[in-house]
């Protein structure tokens, strides 16, 4: 029950208790939430705390009104795993998934910025390819995804089905590259209009930004920018916390 006299605000008490319901599985997908007078006489609320624990679960993800009809517990977001397979393909499958992928552009990025370059280590007369596909999960948009790589590296890049390689399992396999770590950016963010048509989302809607940097002993062989809908997907990670564990987690990778 809720506690009127703790320094915790009523709503946020009350979208708490309704959070572990969905976490926790009692509330199931699609569930229906009970209605507003029901959960006002469960928790003796007023209607207003209500409608703010509702509105914030909404906004999360977490639950979504049908007009007139009532709100509902909305289906689970992929989770997205940072530590183990770089693949999106065998992550997505592993869930019983089907993965499938859109090329938007694939060519040489004539409009490289230094500070790729510099990750690159690249002179300036050295070219760099530039891929962008849509990540598709059950043939619905989740990740607006963008990598470069140096043309000495996979010069045949572009010569493959860029709509169904899978991109570094290609990398390991054909060319025989030994990843060993990468460094990771997170960020959250706000779609813009490029990545709203692609995504089939609104423009200003949350989404989470993750710009991989991957390498191969001391060299820098791609990178990586994935655009992931805030609303489908979570990114997921597992961290060591003794100190024999920790230093085997290097930016969201685990190595033996």
């Amino acid at each position: 029950m809720l506690d009127e006299y703790s320094v915790i605000p009523l709503y946020h008490q009350l979208k708490e208790i309704i959070r572990e319901k969905i976490k926790g599985g009692y509330w199931k997908e699609q569930y229906k939430v009970p209605p507003e007078r029901e959960l006002m006489e469960t928790y003796n609320v007023s209607r207003s705390t209500i409608r703010k624990a509702l509105d914030e679960l909404i906004t999360e993800g977490l639950i979504y009104r049908k007009q007139g009809v009532g709100t509902f517990v909305s289906k689970s977001k992929i989770v997205h795993d940072l530590i183990g397979e770089i693949s999106f393909n065998q992550q997505v499958m592993k869930k019983g998934l089907t993965p499938s992928s859109k090329v938007i552009y694939a060519d040489v990025d004539r409009t490289s910025s230094k500070r790729i370059r510099e990750i690159f280590q690249l002179i300036d007369s050295e070219e760099i390819y530039k891929i962008i596909r849509v990540r598709l999960v059950n043939d619905n948009p989740f990740i607006l995804e963008t990598i470069h790589i140096p043309y000495k590296y996979a010069p045949k890049i572009l010569e493959q089905n860029l709509a169904s390689i899978a991109f570094f399992d290609y990398l390991e396999r054909e060319l025989k590259f030994n990843f060993t770590h990468s460094t990771l950016d997170i960020e959250p963010i706000a779609i813009n209009e490029f990545e709203s048509n692609y995504l089939e989302v609104e423009i200003r809607n949350p989404a989470l930004s993750l710009e991989r940097v991957i390498y191969s002993g001391e060299s820098a062989i791609t990178i990586q920018r994935r655009i992931m809908r805030g609303d489908k997907g979570k990114f997921s990670f597992t961290l060591g916390e003794n100190a024999e564990d920790r230093g085997n987690y290097i930016s969201g990778l685990e190595f033996n």
